[in-house]
């Protein structure tokens, strides 16, 4: 022992290093609690949407690999492979319809534009009155 750490001062760091662990502790139950575990309907309706037409590409591509075993919804959801290339690319591609999916909304569905029609181009039906 240093002279200079009295007994003092050891209990001192002892107190200290409880209450650094304490507060660890308290910061991972935190954490723990802040990310939930996705239930059964919020996998489900997550599931629909991938496989449906408004899913983006990355994330359709992401439904056909967890259906070959590569991956699971709960990791996706759960963060636990959010290293990987293409889940980062379909989480970003349909970021806010997911999260409204794991809340329990149904999102409004994309809506596409329709495409404009140029003033010169010629109706593609034809009725009597047309002529």
């Amino acid at each position: 022992m240093s002279a200079w750490r009295t007994a003092e001062v050891l209990t001192a760091e002892e107190v200290l290093a409880r209450a650094a662990a304490d507060a660890e502790r308290s910061v991972r139950e935190a954490a723990r609690r802040l990310v939930r575990e996705p239930s059964a309907e919020d996998v489900r309706r997550v599931m629909a949407f991938a496989k449906s037409n408004e899913a983006s590409p990355a994330l359709q591509a992401l439904q056909r690999r967890i259906a070959r075993g590569e991956l699971s919804w709960r990791q996706v959801l759960m963060g636990e492979a959010a290293g990987d290339q293409g889940v980062r690319a379909a989480l970003e591609a349909d970021r806010d319809r997911l999260a409204a999916l794991c809340r329990g909304e149904q999102p409004e569905p994309a809506r596409r534009p329709e495409p404009r029609r140029a003033d010169d181009e010629e109706p593609m039906s034809f009725t009597e009155d047309a002529w």
